[in-house]
């Protein structure tokens, strides 16, 4: 987990063929010896889901992270060439700078609950789920999606219930430092939420999540409804 949230072991680059796949990236650097890649962070566009042409590798040595830099730097790739560098520190005004520049909060006594925001808006429960999970264990229908009550879409912010007040402490924590938490490629922003999950949330197809998980309306008050 360090290595991932340390800039030793990435690398930036620019210029990848926007019809490319992230695994025809991941061949690009094995073919020049660097097979040791551990994550890839490749922004795409939200309503297509193609490579924008730019994000960050992380490998599980420094070895193959400078060797990236040295040999594969103005190597093309398909029609294009690659330009490969030392990360830098993330700015204070983006999301990622804001989080590694700040301290959580405290978390709220009890609290087993986080506010995310920042979401891909094409993000569905099970991508949350599959993000948030590495940090504890998440009851059942506890990622909750806020969508437009007419159409259906996601507003990009939802709400993350675990079993334990650990989970939600980890999540913030690991939220708080330089690419900890993402969503399909994009950082999202993680706090404490200190109401209760509300069952008038509904699903992708709009049935209601009290419903689905056989929640009565009285375990569930103050959290905004998605509409």
């Amino acid at each position: 987990a360090k290595k991932l949230e340390s800039l030793d072991y990435t690398i930036y680059v620019e210029g990848i063929p926007f019809d490319s796949t992230e695994e025809q990236v991941k061949e690009f650097f094995c073919s020049h010896g660097c097979t040791d890649i551990i994550q890839m962070r490749l922004s795409r566009w939200q309503d297509s889901g193609r490579l924008r042409g730019y994000g960050h590798v992380v490998f599980d040595t420094t070895a193959s992270r400078d060797k990236a830099i040295a040999e594969c730097d103005r190597k093309h790739m398909g029609s294009r060439y690659l330009s490969i560098q030392a990360p830098k520190q993330p700015r204070p005004d983006t999301l990622l700078g804001s989080a590694a520049q700040s301290t959580p909060r405290d978390q709220p006594t009890g609290c087993n609950v986080v506010f995310v925001k920042n979401l891909p808006y094409h993000a569905q429960e099970d991508d949350v789920q599959e993000a948030f999970q590495v940090c504890g264990k998440i009851v059942d229908g506890g990622v909750r999606i806020v969508r437009n009550y007419q159409n259906r879409q996601s507003k990009g912010f939802a709400y993350v219930e675990y079993k334990n007040p650990e989970g939600a402490h980890g999540s913030v924590q690991k939220a708080s430092k330089p690419f900890g938490m993402k969503v399909l490629g994009r950082p999202v922003f993680v706090d404490y939420d200190e109401g209760r999950m509300r069952g008038s949330f509904k699903n992708e197809d709009g049935q209601l999540w009290s419903k689905e998980h056989k929640v009565s309306s009285s375990n569930n008050n103050s959290k905004p409804s998605s509409s």
